[in-house]
């Protein structure tokens, strides 16, 4: 393995194996089960909702309030990272409590299916409807529909960006940001940082073509369908304003730092944060 100058408190991850298809079953029921095991701070509360999903099938959205938030609060829908095909880590609910604490918003979070068995466009649109759900309930969940954003880590923020691309063209919602944290933003697998990162503890360059190939089984690879990533898209105008967090050591840098570019050069109000040494990556996974 090449010698990365990570931070000495994640040193640990030279240890994680990297992610074979065949482990993700189990990967799946641990983090559900560590999920569904931490517990919510006192200053928060989390409530369940069943919503249909693509298809008429019914997802979970799980709502973190913040107690005594006033009426017409802001609101983040995050789409939770893993590669489209692992569900929602421990670490994830942590980031939500932080979220919903330290920024005094409503945090939306949706269970989304996962694409082990349910390929693209199926976690993409189950979070297109946890938005429009939100939106529509906003009164409800004391939410101000001008004060909606979107985010996500990873998988999840290309999930983000490909839903905040889909409202432009739906026509049903208006989003006041876009969170993108370490997106992926690229299908190609071209770029100079994937050619690079062969081997990165946690996530890697092989990494990324399973999540592909898992993510848009049986589909044309030579004609990739609308919304698959970020970068795809000609005309940008019209997104909302757009954070986007990249790490150090990462195959996923260069095409976040590309789709920045692409937004900025169609003068949009958008930030890139370089993040040293890859200490952001675990944060949020």
């Amino acid at each position: 393995m090449t010698k990365y100058n990570i931070h000495k408190d994640f040193s640990f991850l030279r240890f994680v194996p990297n992610t074979k298809k065949w482990m993700v079953p189990a990967f799946n029921a641990l983090f559900k089960w560590h999920f569904n095991s931490t517990k919510a701070p006192q200053s928060i509360e989390i409530t369940s909702h069943q919503i249909k999903g693509f298809e008429n099938k019914e997802i979970e959205v799980l709502v973190f309030k913040p107690k005594n938030i006033p009426a017409n609060a802001p609101c983040l829908v995050y789409c939770h990272g893993g590669g489209f095909f692992i569900e929602a880590a421990q670490a994830h609910k942590k980031m939500m409590f932080e979220y919903a604490e330290k920024t005094n918003c409503i945090v939306v979070f949706p269970h989304y299916r996962v694409s082990l068995n349910n390929p693209f466009p199926t976690s993409l649109e189950d979070c297109y409807a946890s938005l429009k759900w939100t939106n529509e309930n906003a009164n409800t969940l004391g939410i101000d529909k001008n004060k909606i954003a979107i985010g996500g880590d990873s998988a999840g923020g290309n999930l983000a960006s490909c839903v905040a691309q889909m409202t432009l063209d739906r026509q049903e919602i208006n989003l006041c940001f876009q969170l993108l944290v370490y997106p992926v933003c690229d299908h190609t697998l071209s770029t100079a940082s994937m050619q690079t990162f062969q081997d990165t503890p946690l996530w890697n360059a092989p990494s990324s073509k399973l999540m592909w190939d898992v993510y848009l089984k049986g589909k044309d690879r030579k004609s990739f369908p609308k919304y698959v990533s970020p970068l795809q898209r000609t005309d940008l105008k019209g997104l909302p304003p757009t954070y986007i967090e990249t790490a150090e050591f990462d195959c996923l840098r260069d095409e976040a730092i590309l789709y920045a570019q692409k937004l900025t050069d169609t003068n949009y109000s958008s930030r890139t944060e370089p993040n040293k040494r890859d200490n952001s990556r675990l944060r949020h996974h």
